[in-house]
């Protein structure tokens, strides 16, 4: 089961911060994921407060993350990881000591999930790609590189394998290498410039975290049987991340 994740003490902020930022009481399920794919998922992380629903009630499983909402989900995901390195004041220029998030924000570079672009931007309110979802979780479980070529694993696997860039290609291998990777409806098409929806980060945090098992394996990459998809090579811009 998740922890609770006021572990978050770690970041050094008073309890009063603390007592703000945690989790309330589990609620009713979401009203709006009848049906869906991540439907376990997304009722599990609802109960667990790590992807709670909106206050209507409803998960809308479709809306777009925010690189910032992301980095909340993270911190509530995985409450204990080591920090690996330091945040400064500066280190992102475009997040303020001040920002609303700064907490989540910085907890996710201490840690190693999330880091920002070459302009020391962190770009909050970005919607994230599903390329980043994975290489962040690769990054913050400390699956740089597969056992296997790297290679051989991303053309095996995905149809559209060299749309993936060179800087996220041995994170992407090794999170396929760990069954780390979702992919709906085709687990052959790794579609990373796609936007990521909430049902699929769902999914992804599930697969990540002790949650594992309650994610259908035919969605989970390199366990669910792959259909052929209709190959269309996506562009991509070869930033690091």
């Amino acid at each position: 089961m998740i922890k609770n994740w006021l572990a978050v003490i770690g970041l050094g902020l008073g309890m009063g911060a603390i007592a703000l930022l945690s989790p309330s009481p589990a609620q009713a399920s979401p009203t709006d994921i009848q049906g869906h794919w991540a439907r376990q998922c997304i009722e599990h992380l609802h109960r667990q407060q790590v992807m709670p629903a909106f206050p209507d009630g409803t998960f809308r499983p479709s809306l777009p993350i925010t690189r910032t909402e992301f980095a909340k989900i993270l911190t509530r995901a995985f409450p204990e990881s080591p920090f690996i390195r330091d945040y400064q004041d500066d280190t992102y220029v475009d997040v303020s000591e001040g920002h609303w998030a700064i907490m989540p924000i910085r907890y996710t570079y201490q840690t190693n999930f999330l880091s920002g672009f070459p302009q020391r931007t962190f770009a909050p309110q970005d919607n994230i790609p599903r390329i980043h979802v994975v290489v962040a979780i690769a990054s913050g479980l400390n699956h740089f590189f597969p056992s296997r070529n790297s290679e051989q694993i991303l053309s095996e696997t995905f149809q559209d394998a060299g749309s993936i860039p060179s800087y996220a290609r041995n994170l992407v291998a090794a999170a396929v290498e760990q069954n780390l990777v979702i992919s709906f409806p085709l687990v052959g098409q790794f579609n990373g410039n796609q936007l990521a929806n909430r049902g699929e980060v769902a999914a992804f945090i599930c697969q990540a975290t002790s949650s594992r098992g309650i994610v259908p394996l035919n969605y989970v990459v390199g366990v669910g049987a792959k259909q052929p998809p209709a190959f269309r090579p996506l562009p991509y811009d070869d930033f690091f991340f």
